[in-house]
This record gives structure tokens, sequence and C-alpha cells, in this order.
């Protein structure tokens, strides 16, 4: 049999190492994926097999060569053999597997050491599959392949406080999550704004503090969004926000709360105002409670607890905390230290690891050094010096939600007397235009992060990986995917493939341009709305619309 097909086709990730045979098989009219021990590989198997029949993919990208591919024996089938089929999804998991596709067709193989790496590998397989341009034709382009991730959190952060999202779009998120070898969930569940999730514990906190009763997530919506990330490898770590970002505590519990719904301008970092009382034992128990019911509920080694935007100005204004500060000679920044780690004690009581945000750290806070920190203001450096584990979320980076302009509301500083550019107006030309952290960043922004840039080779902490994080002051259903994808796809390779090569060779946007375009337009043929990056035009004819003049330019 004699087609014209790519000998090679785009990998998003890229894997590790990849050494392609140069020729393509036909995919069997009855091919199969035979092997399957573990119920999450089966529904795997299944998925791709009618993902691969479904997008009858044909990349965009003119990059790969073509040749004509000739073969006497189709690709009939991809064996799994998984040496680990009850490895437990968490932290640290081998996701690791050896995919062997032969070039004169017959059987594929599959080799992986958990069920995790398994689902890597049919994924990396999936890619490998295009249209041969006939209807309903499939050719497999052949290849050997091993692969391993380079950092073990390679995350999407998402907050459904600020702005509700539907079960739905979570497990679109999670299935273009796994598309991209992604295996972190982060549920920033509850903020200042609004408390979506039910607690059996204190089920008055999403009666009195959910927008509506129809924007809660049940126990079932819970359990169901766990699985559903489960069987795509996909770990789900909650984070409980706190002292600060929990003002709708006050909707049910007004007195365990100091500032509640003051003016926020100099006590809180956005509205409403509403920080804990760390004096309050009755507050501290209803967290103790929310801790430990949440540990009991998610499945995963590691909760988080929140500890960002603490403002001492507002603990000032209680008197109760004033005089408590006055008579033991104490800063807010103290206080705030001493009541983490008693949070954390009983985070201890529950065997989870703990994580925080890095601003009790910086603050002067000294907590045990197996709580992970995650980095968004400074380096990862600073914390893997002193100790700590970090998940690096830079602001500059990985935070989705920026270059929006500001949504405080009556904002004059819109208003350009002259209704145009003065160089007194440096707010809306040239400046920050109410987001606080402009500009928008783009995936070669992302793409050029480098996690261990800030660590030293004798720090005892390191980098676990990397999370982009979407904040919903301006998000919701409407713009989730546009302001995810294909921007978070940009870090995960990072995360998986390493900003290096096993050469040690920096990876480069020139390098990773093709593939880049290309997979734009395939996971937007898997339903996700990722946003274009290019006009089509510069994904047809590579470099022509580079910033520079490619070597060897060739005109369309």
């Amino acid at each position: 049999m004699a087609c014209a097909v790519s000998a090679e086709t785009l990998l998003f990730p890229i894997p590790q190492q990849v050494d392609w045979t140069g020729h393509g098989a036909p995919l069997a009219s009855n091919f199969k994926i035979t092997g399957a021990s573990n119920a999450n590989v089966q529904d795997a198997a299944n998925r791709y097999l009618r993902l691969i029949h479904k997008e009858q993919w044909s990349p965009v990208s003119p990059v790969a060569k073509k040749v004509n591919i000739t073969t006497t024996q189709a690709l009939t089938g991809l064996s799994l053999n998984v040496k680990d089929n009850a490895a437990t999804l968490d932290a640290g998991v081998d996701e690791s597997y050896a995919l062997n596709v032969p070039s004169n067709g017959g059987q594929a193989s599959l080799a992986a050491a958990t069920w995790v790496g398994a689902l890597r590998g049919l994924e990396t397989f999936s890619q490998l599959v295009t249209s041969t341009g006939k209807k309903g034709g499939l050719v497999v382009h052949t290849a050997n392949i091993t692969d391993a991730p380079t950092y073990e959190h390679r995350g999407v952060m998402l907050d459904t406080s600020r702005n509700w999202f539907p079960v739905q779009d979570i497990y679109r998120t999670l299935d273009a999550m796994s598309y991209n070898k992604m295996n972190v969930f982060h549920w920033h569940a509850t903020d200042s704004q609004s408390w979506p999730l039910y607690y059996k514990s204190h089920p008055e906190l999403s009666q009195n503090g959910a927008y509506t009763p129809a924007e809660v997530y049940h126990p079932q919506d819970v359990q169901n969004i766990i699985r559903y990330a489960h069987s795509r490898g996909i770990r789900v770590i909650l984070e409980i926000d706190n002292p600060a970002h929990t003002a709708t505590i006050g909707f049910s519990h007004p007195d365990y709360m100091a500032c509640l719904f003051d003016w926020w301008g100099p006590i809180a970092a956005e509205p409403p105002a509403g920080q804990i009382n760390p004096l309050n034992a009755d507050a501290f128990k209803l967290l103790s409670d929310l801790i430990n019911e949440a540990s009991s509920i998610f499945p995963d080694s590691v909760l988080h607890v929140g500890g960002d935007e603490i403002n001492g100005k507002c603990w000032e204004t209680n008197k109760e905390i004033a005089s408590y500060l006055t008579a033991h000679n104490m800063t807010t920044n103290e206080l705030w230290a001493d009541f983490t780690n008693k949070l954390l004690d009983v985070v201890k009581t529950t065997k989870k690891r703990p994580m925080l945000w890095e601003d009790g750290v910086i603050g002067g806070g000294d907590y045990p050094k197996n709580t992970i920190i995650q980095s968004w203001n400074n380096p990862p450096g600073n914390f893997t010096s002193k100790g700590y584990d970090v998940v690096a979320s830079q602001w500059d980076y990985f935070y989705l939600d920026c270059g929006n302009g500001g949504w405080v509301g009556n904002d004059t500083r819109y208003i350009s007397p002259t209704q145009q550019q003065t160089p007194d107006d440096t707010f809306n030309y040239g400046g920050i235009g109410g987001s606080w952290c402009a500009p928008y960043k783009t995936w070669q922004r992302i793409y050029t992060y480098d996690p261990d840039y800030s660590v030293s080779k004798g720090d005892k902490g390191r980098v676990l990986g990397t999370e982009v994080c979407l904040w919903s002051e301006q998000n919701g259903p409407t713009s989730l995917d546009m302001k995810l994808w294909p921007r978070a796809a940009a870090s995960a390779e990072i995360a998986w493939s390493g900003a290096y090569t096993k050469q040690n060779e920096r990876r480069t946007l020139g390098d990773v341009q093709a593939r880049f375009q290309d997979w734009v337009y395939h996971i937007q043929a898997r339903g996700i709305g990722a946003v274009p990056i290019q006009p089509r035009f510069c994904t047809m004819y590579p470099g022509s619309c580079d910033l520079n003049e490619p070597p060897n330019y060739t005109p369309a």
C-alpha cells in the first residue's frame, strides 16, 4: 500500500525522546487496544479510539515532510503493558512510558510503569494518527518514543468563587488538561465574593454565601469532579483560603470576622473587606472543621490552606486584636505567623501535606519545611533556599486573567480630558489600564519561563513544577476556554518536557512555533475553545509572520 503522508507529525508536549522511522502504517479498520487491566486505562483506551476516528486529524502546518510511504501491513493493534495498575494517583507517581510503533505495521506496544503513565502514552499515540485525506483513512506515524515528565506538578488553578463555573465546564477543562499532560487541578473554591462549596459540617456557609442556590457545588458534584479528574490522571487539590479572602463567612458568622464589609480601599486587596479574627476560638474551630471534612473528601495528599494577601490594617481596626497586639508587643505579621502555624498543626493531624501561598514566608513566618510554597510574587529560589518545595505561579508569567483593565466601579481614571495621548495620562497610554498585573501574558511569554532559573544547587527545597492561575473577577463560563487555552499549553510543555532539552539546549520559540500553532487547531478540533494565536496564513506559511526574517526565508 502506498500513500503520501507526513513521515513525522507534530507532538505536544514534545516527548523526551522521539526516534522517527520515516515511515507510516495505515490504521486497520479493526484496530484494537488490548491489555488494559485498570478501569481508567480501559476507559481511556475506548475514549481515544473514539477520538481518533472522530477527529480524523489533518495537520494545518506543512512543517512535517511529505514522503511516499509503502507498507505491506496495517497497524492492527496497540498492546498495553502496565507494571503497576494499582498505583495511587498522587504527588510523584511515575508517569513514564515507552511507545513503540513499528514501521512495518502489525502490533504496536505501550509499556508504562503505572496506569497513569499509560494514560500519557495513549495521548501521545492519539497524536501520531492523522488522516490520509481519504474518507475514513487514517495513518499512524511510526516511531519509538521514550517519555517522562520533567516536573511532577503541572497545574491549572481555577477560581470558582468570584464567578461560578458549571460542572460541565470544569469537565471540559480537565479534558484539555489531559490532552496537554497536565496533572493538577487546583480548586480555589471559595473567596470573599461567594462561597459555592457545600460542607456538611457547615452547610450555612453555602446556604448564605453562594450567589444563588443553583450555584453550589454539592457533594455529588464534588465526587463527580474528583472521579472525572482521576480517570484522566489528574489530581484535585482543594484550597481553603484564609484568613483573608473569607468575607462570605461573615454572612453566617459576622462575629468571627474583623473589618467585615468595611470600606475595602485601605484594608483589603479587593472588595469586599473581611478577614477571620485570629483570636476567635469559634472561628478557628470552623476552619478546623473545614480542614477535617475536606481531608476526608479529597483523596490527594496535599491540602492548600491559602494564606495570601492578609492586610494587617484590617486586624488593627478590631479592638480585641489591637489590644492583644499591644499587650503582647506583637506585630500583625507575627500574629499571622502564629495563627498559620496553629492551622498547620490541624493539617498535620489529617496526614495531609500543607500548601500555602508565599505571602506568609515573605511576612517573616517560619513554617514546617514539608509545607509547599506557591510562589507568585517572588522567585522560587527565595523559598527553596529556605528549605521549602515550591510550585511556581509567577504573576508576571502565569496569571492568565491579567491585561483586561480594571473591574472596580466608577473609576474616573479612564477619562482622558483631551481624548488623546498626553504626557500626564500614563494610566490609559502605556500604563496598566486598571489591571494591576498587566499586560496580558502571551503564550510566548509563558513559554520562556525556566522554573529552576533562581534555584541554587545547594538549596534544600526544590521546584515541584508550575501552575497557571485563572482568577475569575473578570472571568466566567463564557471566557473560560479562551483565557486558559492555548496559553496553559505553553506552560504544560515547559513543565512536562522541561525548559531545556536532554542535550541541555534551551527550548526556543522558533523551535516550538510550528508545533504550537498546529496544536491550537488540534485542540480546537477536540472541542476546546482555544483562541487563535495568529492568522491561519502564518501556520500555513511557516516563518512568514516572524518579527525578524528567518534564515533561508522563502516567500509564500
